[in-house]
């Protein structure tokens, strides 16, 4: 008997699974990050730059994602603002940043304490460094806590804790360093969470015509999706607006009600047509229980009724006004 060959049938795929985003934390490590600022300083020292400039001082095309993540890192670590201006997003080195990169002096204590606070300045590292009181635990109880307590997308752990640990270890942290109460939510990012309506703007520019609805953050954090968009969107750029008003659906418009009524003190057998007009009241009453004759009797009436309706206007109206016509 020959071998027979076997194909195994492909399931048929279903829908995407939604990725699971985890919470910011920066794309680069604090030493990474300060050699960033200090090319930025180097052109512009305290001066304010446009990010295309920033984005050519760190060797990206401003459309990049290296562009857009640095930047959102330096932010993150309270080393760079983003200014207002009318001509665009503007980057400007910070008070913090100038604390580390202007300050040229051999064993600066101001400059150490500067790197420790913004080694701690992003959120995430507050946090951590707060829950383990300044003792980071084993990668294996870090990455356990990552992924059930900090709702850690898998795919980024390891990538995090190597940068956590990278910081740690250039800012010489030690359990003496505190984390303030104030600290920890000053990262610069505005609070934006899934189902928000939001605008966008980039390049001094509004990049909706209506607010958009938040869909799903990227994994690697600094990043959201919006419904009907495919591109990420850094979330330092965001506003979160009021959900924009559905006006209700144009329908047939409604004909003005008429009162069937009774007629006062007269017998059940009659029914009684009220219709307002801006001069008064026209009334019609008829008997409840009419034959077809009568009906047609009726419309034969209501037409002899405007007919003279409209002959007592012409006799009533003055000389040189126009009567309507019949």
């Amino acid at each position: 008997m020959s071998d027979k060959q076997t194909t195994a049938t492909a399931a048929p795929a279903g829908p995407p699974k939604k990725k699971h985003r985890s919470p910011a934390y920066p794309a680069i490590n604090l030493a990474q990050a300060i050699k960033r600022t200090e090319e930025f300083y180097k052109h512009e020292v305290r001066n304010p730059a446009s990010f295309n400039a920033a984005a050519k001082h760190w060797d990206y095309s401003p459309t990049s994602s290296g562009a857009l993540l640095t930047a959102a890192a330096l932010k993150s670590f309270g080393l760079m603002n983003e200014v207002e201006s009318s001509s665009g997003r503007t980057l400007q080195v910070s008070a913090l940043g100038l604390k580390i990169v202007a300050d040229k002096r051999p064993e600066s204590q101001e400059r150490v304490a500067a790197i420790k606070e913004a080694a701690l300045n992003p959120k995430i590292h507050a946090q951590i460094w707060r829950k383990y009181n300044g003792t980071v635990p084993s990668d294996a109880e870090l990455e356990y806590r990552l992924e059930n307590e900090f709702a850690f997308n898998v795919n980024s752990i390891k990538v995090f804790i190597k940068e956590l640990r990278d910081t740690i270890s250039f800012a010489k942290l030690s359990e003496s360093d505190t984390v303030s109460a104030g600290d920890e939510d000053t990262n610069g990012v505005p609070p934006v969470k899934i189902g928000d309506y939001i605008q966008w703007e980039s390049q001094g520019m509004m990049q909706f015509h209506d607010p958009k609805r938040v869909t799903r953050f990227a994994d690697e954090g600094g990043f959201l999706f919006v419904e009907d968009c495919n591109t990420g969107i850094p979330i330092a750029e965001v506003t979160v607006v009021e959900a924009p008003v559905i006006p209700p659906k144009v329908g047939a418009i409604t004909p003005p009600q008429r009162e069937i009524r009774r007629p006062a003190g007269g017998s059940a057998n009659m029914r009684q047509d009220v219709f307002s007009v801006d001069e008064g009241e026209v009334v019609l009453s008829w008997p409840v229980a009419l034959s077809q004759e009568s009906i047609t009797d009726i419309k034969e009436w209501l037409k002899i009724a405007e007919r003279k309706i409209t002959r007592s206007l012409k006799a009533e109206a003055p000389p040189d006004s126009q009567p309507p016509e019949e």
